[in-house]
């Protein structure tokens, strides 16, 4: 138990060591290091599973229902064969075609205009309809609505590409020596790549949220959507660096 707990401070040692200059990054990458340190990987499951929901929220108001990415789709966000602005618009697709089990009995409509009367149909369903002609802002809620998928996506890609390094990693530890000197060697070679991957996915969140927030603003809401978007990115990166980390660390 005490060597573990001396790989464990060693592993997150290297974490925050190699953190970049930018705060925000430095805290993140602090909280993954306390994740790693207090909590085993069926609470870093279970956190993870929360921190979803918490977003899936979000994307149930917009009408964008949970999509399962197959493994071609993965690997094509990996790859960037598959663009964000592509697959979000294959997650509104799927959403648009899927009928609520309430409703599965009812006859086919002819697309998003056949929707209930106003009087019957909860206020945040005439986002997902793209608007109707009582909505003066059917436009920046059918936007708010693409950019609530498109963040899905950058979760996705975000995520596989993390699985990537983190097997990389996984693979030249398993093909050398299995010491704790070792695996510590291997984890700073990849940090160079993981801050690029870091910077690129959170230039792009930045775009979204303060593009919601612009839309948001517009459309006489508070910010509370953008925040919620942003603060479950930050806390999904924390929880899914610790995880990783543990699972090098115990493989």
């Amino acid at each position: 138990m005490k060597k573990a707990g001396k790989i464990a401070l060693c592993v997150a040692g290297a974490v925050v060591v190699c953190c970049g200059a930018a705060v925000a990054w430095q805290w993140n990458n602090i909280k993954a290091a306390g994740y790693l340190l207090t909590l085993d990987g069926a609470a870093l499951d279970t956190r993870i599973e929360e921190n979803e929901r918490a977003l899936d929220g979000a994307m149930e108001k917009y009408n964008v229902q949970s999509y399962s990415f197959s493994p071609e789709e993965v690997a094509g966000l990996t790859s960037g064969e598959l663009s964000a602005d592509e697959a979000a618009a294959r997650v509104l697709e799927a959403a648009d075609a899927g009928t609520p089990p309430a409703e599965s009995a009812a006859p086919e409509t002819d697309g998003p205009a056949a929707t209930p009367p106003a009087s019957q149909q909860p206020e945040e369903e005439t986002v997902s309809s793209g608007g109707t002609e009582e909505d003066p802002y059917a436009e920046e809620n059918a936007e708010i609505r693409s950019l609530i998928a498109k963040m899905y996506v950058l979760r996705a890609t975000y995520v596989g590409k993390l699985e990537a390094v983190v097997q990389s990693a996984i693979d030249e530890y398993v093909a050398g020596e299995h010491t704790s000197e070792n695996r510590t060697r291997v984890v700073y070679s990849k940090f160079e790549e993981l801050t690029a991957l870091e910077a690129e996915c959170d230039q792009e969140v930045a775009a979204v949220v303060s593009r919601l927030r612009e839309l948001l603003k517009a459309t006489g809401q508070d910010d509370s959507l953008a925040r919620q978007v942003e603060e479950t990115y930050e806390e999904e990166k924390s929880l899914k660096k610790a995880y990783y980390l543990k699972e090098f660390q115990e493989g």
